[in-house]
């Protein structure tokens, strides 16, 4: 590409000192090609830096230096004459190639491929001819100089360029009828330039040079010419990476590989645009990462608590039995020791004040040993590990001072955690509504809906509860642990209390 560029800008420097020496041509002629030779070069270029990867940076190149070499045949040197003579119009099938390889780089059709080589073929071919039978005096390689013989030549040439020209322009118009939204945003003004270039060049041709709009149709077909290298750059400059031309892309970050990008139509390979890609694809796999590691620690923290909430049952069922077999059996046997006391002593025998103590010891030790059975009730039940949830909330109801009207479906025997925190749910609900609801009922409804247990506690009393309360977060902290959910209502109507645990909940 840089030996292009170089060589391309060395021509166009020559070109311009040899067409403005030569004198047939105006000025307006000259610049217009001088311009367009250097618009093809800085189109080339551009597009090269924006997609190296692609050849079309090449081609548009090419055809810069194709229309410079063409300016050549204006020498004076008989040896710079005669090279020139054969690539008198070298830029018609480079710009031939060009259209139908935009914006790919290459050809991809077998028609295609025999236009490109048919405008090759001929030009160079006519070009090969007239040098051999050429009359001018520069031509070093003519071998039987004859007027005819060059015009011959020159008709072969014009002939052969129009059918070429009609099928290039044929070939891309079809390919924009027939191509997606992309493809016709990038084909648009190679499209529009081509059309217009042959309405004026064949209406100028058709015309004769006799006719006074001749001229001025040459000249619009100069400056369409000269809007060529435009066109291709302002495809190149629109041309972005879509989901409609993505093939074979491959997606790469840290040398990972991290997608492959198919569809039907080919990409303009944008570096840009790969990096963009590639970034975004980058963030979608750190987002994946990122999940996946908050869902594993959340498992763990979810582990955790089930760990903490068992830990807490074990403690539990080892208070409730160190207080039943411990401390409350050696108040019992205070209590019997103390009634054998005072019957061997005789209760005639004891003064009345000895006598009023030692009932009250009794009393008192009666007391405690009947607040020391609540208090292990309440730690946990025994009849919630030997009966079940239904028969321990039914003990707790019985036992309540106002009225609870108990509804309870079809439950079996669930696992103790499930168990344990839906009693513990409903007791600490009741409690609550004892203590503060100021009401005198209380419905608790308890069922197994689909894959949990759903406990239900409702109040008409004041409301005002709050689940921020200790109790009440506690109860939520153990049911969260197994993966439920519970939900406090509360306003001037009541409170309602309810808990979804699901019955296959971790065990840690």
């Amino acid at each position: 590409m840089t030996a292009l560029l170089t060589a391309g800008c060395a021509l166009g420097v020559v070109a311009l000192t040899l067409k403005a020496g030569e004198g047939s041509h105006s000025a307006l002629d000259t610049g217009l090609s001088t311009t367009t030779g250097f618009l093809f070069l800085l189109a080339g270029a551009v597009a090269h830096v924006r997609r190296p990867a692609n050849p079309i940076g090449v081609l548009i190149t090419l055809a810069g230096v194709a229309l410079f070499l063409e300016d050549l045949q204006f020498t004076q040197s008989p040896v710079l004459y005669t090279i020139a003579v054969p690539l008198r119009a070298a830029s018609s099938p480079v710009i031939a190639h060009l259209v139908l390889a935009f914006p790919h780089g290459r050809l991809r059709s077998r028609w295609e491929r025999l236009l490109v080589a048919a405008a090759y073929l001929v030009v160079l071919g006519s070009g090969v001819v007239g040098l051999l039978f050429g009359d001018d005096p520069r031509d070093l390689l003519a071998i039987s100089p004859g007027a005819g013989s060059g015009a011959v030549a020159d008709r072969v040439l014009d002939v052969g360029a129009t059918a070429i020209s009609a099928g290039v322009i044929v070939v891309l118009l079809y390919r924009w009828l027939t191509g997606r939204l992309p493809q016709r945003r990038l084909l648009s003004p190679v499209v529009v330039i081509a059309l217009a270039g042959a309405l004026t060049s064949g209406a100028g041709t058709a015309l004769g040079d006799a006719h006074p709009l001749s001229e001025p149709l040459l000249q619009a077909y100069r400056i369409l010419f000269c809007l060529w290298p435009l066109a291709f750059l302002a495809g190149v400059l629109r041309a972005r990476v879509g989901n409609a031309e993505m093939v074979r892309l491959l997606l790469e970050r840290d040398g990972t590989g991290l997608a492959a990008l198919v569809q039907d139509d080919e990409v303009w390979k944008d570096s840009r645009s790969i990096d963009a890609l590639n970034a975004a694809a980058g963030l979608v796999l750190d987002n994946q990462r990122l999940t996946a590691e908050l869902e594993q620690r959340l498992a763990e923290v979810r582990a955790s608590r089930a760990r903490l909430v068992a830990a807490a049952d074990d403690e539990r069922r080892r208070l409730e039995r160190d207080l039943h077999d411990g401390a409350q059996q050696r108040l019992v046997s205070v209590v019997l020791l103390l009634r054998m006391a005072g019957r061997r002593s005789g209760s005639e025998q004891l003064p009345p004040e000895i006598r009023a103590l030692l009932a009250g010891a009794v009393d008192e030790l009666q007391t405690a040993i009947t607040e020391l059975r609540e208090l292990a009730r309440g730690i946990r039940p025994a009849i919630l590990t030997e009966a079940g949830l239904v028969a321990a909330v039914r003990s707790l109801a019985d036992r309540s001072p106002m009225e609870v009207a108990l509804a309870v479906g079809a439950v079996p025997r669930l696992d103790a955690a499930v168990e344990a925190t839906a009693y513990f749910v409903t007791s600490e609900a009741l409690t609550n509504a004892l203590k503060h609801a100021r009401t005198e009922r209380a419905d608790v409804r308890i069922a197994v809906t689909g894959a949990g247990l759903r406990i239900e506690v409702t109040d008409a009393g004041v409301g005002g509860a709050d689940v921020g309360g200790s109790g009440l977060a506690g109860l939520r902290d153990r049911v969260q642990a197994l993966g439920g959910e519970l939900c406090v209502t509360s306003g001037p109507g009541g409170t309602t209390v309810a808990a979804v645990i699901p019955l296959d909940a971790e065990k840690p």
